[in-house]
């Protein structure tokens, strides 16, 4: 399992950052497996037929397929500082085509990635979070949810967002429910919580867990900071499950009370008309008769 204070982690991230000098003309590789990665890259550079002949048995040496990997998401990033991406109707370039490789190479290049997300600059981040969220990996969430525990606050923020976004990890999805609810309750960094509750909103359908993110969001609206509370009233909204009526309901009495600004009134009225099917905005008292009719009606 991936650590990000692992010395693992940092070792493979020196190796990145001397392939990225390197990529630019071709220089020198990284000192692992440095002859087999000098001759992949020299025959990726000539093009895809010689670098098909070269990478000749790649699947059937997993090791050496994974340091590719590392190498091939450096040279899709400075590939993209360079050089950006190809025009509709040109030829696919260096970035292009890194990017298709690492999503050929499927779950071994999923490591590398999620490491540039959390170590690597804002494009770096930006182009590792694309080819993951397009590879569709099922290991990747729960790669990301694990790597991200003690990652700088701006890593931490980019990587709960991402989980939104990532694919479904079937058995390893109670990992990253774990992770976003720990992040939601615990992190120091407002803007971290805000994107874990959005998060989970997402991830709920998916993983049959509305119920379970309901009561996450709900603790949530007793945040100490008004985004995180104004980010799991939207999400609640969003969520569609009714139950979370009464809670919002008690939302609205705070706003009130602490003047909280109209922005966020808004907010937690459209909530309980969207949850409720109500027309028109109330006050927190009227709000509990409609509850209490709703209940009524369902009983009956």
């Amino acid at each position: 399992m991936l650590q990000f204070k692992g010395a693992g982690v940092m070792r493979r991230l020196f190796l990145l950052i001397a392939l990225t000098s390197a990529c630019a003309g071709a220089g020198q590789a990284p000192s692992e497996r440095a002859d087999e990665r000098r001759a992949l890259f020299s025959a990726w550079s000539e093009g895809p037929e010689p670098f098909k002949l070269a990478s000749i048995g790649l699947e059937e040496d997993p090791g050496l397929a994974r340091l590719w990997a590392e190498d091939l998401v450096v040279v899709m990033v400075a590939s993209y500082r360079s050089q950006g991406v190809s025009s509709i109707g040109q030829l696919n370039g260096r970035f292009e085509r890194a990017r298709w490789g690492l999503l050929e190479l499927e779950e071994l290049a999923v490591e590398p990635l999620v490491e540039m997300l959390l170590l690597g600059n804002e494009i770096g981040a930006h182009l590792a979070i694309e080819t993951l969220v397009e590879g569709r990996e099922r290991s990747a969430a729960p790669l990301l949810a694990a790597a991200m525990n003690g990652a700088p606050a701006s890593a931490r923020a980019r990587a709960a967002s991402a989980l939104g976004e990532l694919a479904f990890a079937w058995e390893r999805e109670e990992e990253v429910f774990e992770r976003l609810e720990s992040v939601l309750r615990d992190d120091p960094m407002w803007v971290c919580r805000v994107n874990a509750a959005r998060s989970l909103r997402s991830r709920a359908d998916r993983a049959g867990a509305v119920r379970r993110v309901r009561g996450a969001l709900t603790s949530g609206l007793g945040d100490a900071d008004e985004e995180v509370r104004d980010a799991c009233c939207i999400a609640l909204a969003e969520l569609g499950d009714r139950a979370a009526v009464p809670a919002l309901i008690n939302h609205l009495e705070r706003v009130v009370r602490q003047g909280s600004g109209l922005g966020r009134l808004r907010n937690v009225q459209a909530a309980l008309r969207w949850l409720t099917k109500t027309k028109q905005d109330l006050a927190p008292r009227a709000w509990r008769r409609v509850w209490l009719e709703l209940q009524d009606s369902r009983q009956g």
